[in-house]
């Protein structure tokens, strides 16, 4: 049996890695593709992106309400000590 240097097991480890991301992006662009399929057929409905829209769009909502409520709140601060 030939021992590896370590050269050769971190270029086999690199390439391991290289493979695995290949493999991972592909994985990734298949299922993309599957679920606009889907939506396009009607079948499925809600993507992650229409959800993480929402709740963006919910987020920001909240933060002007926090906002328009501390405004309030200096405000009433202020009435009540100036007078």
């Amino acid at each position: 049996m030939d021992p590896k240097t370590r050269a050769e097991i971190k270029k086999e480890n690199q390439l391991k890695e290289l493979e695995k991301k290949k493999r991972d992006k592909e994985r990734e662009r298949v299922e993309r593709d599957y679920q606009k399929q889907l939506e396009k057929e009607g079948i499925v409905t809600k993507s992650r992106k229409s959800e993480n829209d929402k709740i963006r769009d919910r987020g920001r909502k909240l933060d002007k309400i926090i906002l328009v409520v501390a405004i309030l709140l200096v405000i009433v601060l202020a009435i009540v000590f100036i007078f």
